[in-house]
């Protein structure tokens, strides 16, 4: 197994307060990150994913902090999928006029898969931020 880490911030032109009120939404990601097409949340406070690329995957929220402005989810245990752990955590913070979001995706998949995982996480993170600009820096 191999860890695969990608890190990537975007600033946005609203307040941390205000970015962080739309991040911290879990069940709202459908609607900014491209890569997602739908999200089903369950009474458990779990969520099922539903990916534009025809996968799912059932995970949730594993630590929040309101003042630090973070949330950290992974998958839930028990599925059948290639990589044995999954970290996201959204970071936002207070950057001049506006705030800072920071998405960092860290997974533990078979070594044959190091590749294919930093591509398919890349382009996730560069989705998620490009939904956050579009949203609040159009």
């Amino acid at each position: 197994m191999a860890i695969v880490r990608v890190s990537k911030s975007t600033h946005l032109s609203v307040s941390a307060d205000e970015a962080w009120a739309f991040v911290s939404d879990f069940a709202g990601y459908a609607s900014w990150q491209p890569h997602i097409e739908s999200v089903e949340m369950q009474p458990t406070g779990d969520r099922k994913v539903n990916f534009t690329r025809g996968d799912s995957v059932m995970d949730r929220v594993t630590a929040q902090d309101e003042g630090a402005k973070t949330l950290t989810y992974g998958l839930v245990p028990g599925q059948e999928v290639p990589m044995k752990s999954l970290d996201a955590t959204f970071a936002v913070k207070e950057d001049g006029a506006g705030s800072e979001v920071e998405y960092t995706i860290e997974v533990d998949v078979p070594d044959e898969m190091q590749d294919m995982a930093r591509g398919g996480i890349g382009a996730d993170v560069d989705g998620a931020l490009a939904g956050l600009d579009s949203k609040f820096n159009a």
